[in-house]
């Protein structure tokens, strides 16, 4: 009995091991290669990623594509092809720096300056407004006319147009 156990497990487990094996689909494999050209940086100094290289005999990023087609023809997955070609040409190939130690830093920062802006904004318009009061309107002094003589008037004049 126990061996039959045995024999099932391995049996079940067989097509797990296999599947790293299994070279992925023309359609998986193209979409792993469009996840690994946006994330990677071209090395040529042009500043963007192997996907959006403007340099049509690129020195780096067209051997490096011929790369990332063979090691996924290999059947490697995105994440091993990643951590080889940082092996080999250090984080700098990543277009994004990783979020450990002092890369978190670039991660938090630009947040951080927006809270610290956004307050420096706010408490330099509470200064300037909290200042500034609104002048009381001026009540009418006693010799000006009231308005009633005024509505009276063009009453009176409105008379004499229509007559």
């Amino acid at each position: 009995m126990k061996h039959l156990l045995v024999l099932l497990m391995i049996s079940l487990s067989a097509p797990a091991f296999a599947a790293g094996t299994i070279p992925p689909t023309k359609q998986a494999g193209n979409a792993v290669y469009e996840n690994l050209t946006s994330n990677l940086a071209c090395l040529c100094g042009c500043g963007t990623t192997l996907k959006t290289c403007p340099h049509e005999t690129c020195s780096f990023a067209i051997p490096v594509r011929k790369e990332l087609r063979g090691l996924i023809d290999q059947g490697l997955s995105g994440d091993e092809i990643k951590a080889k070609l940082v092996a080999h040409h250090g984080e700098a190939i990543l277009a994004q720096p990783m979020f450990y130690g002092f890369n978190t830093l670039a991660w938090i920062t630009p947040f951080l300056a927006i809270m610290v802006v956004g307050y420096l904004v706010a408490t330099i318009i509470k200064k300037w407004s909290v200042g500034k009061t609104v002048p009381a309107a001026k009540k009418p002094a006693a010799t000006s006319p009231s308005p009633d003589r005024y509505v009276e008037k063009m009453r009176e004049e409105l008379k004499k147009f229509e007559d």
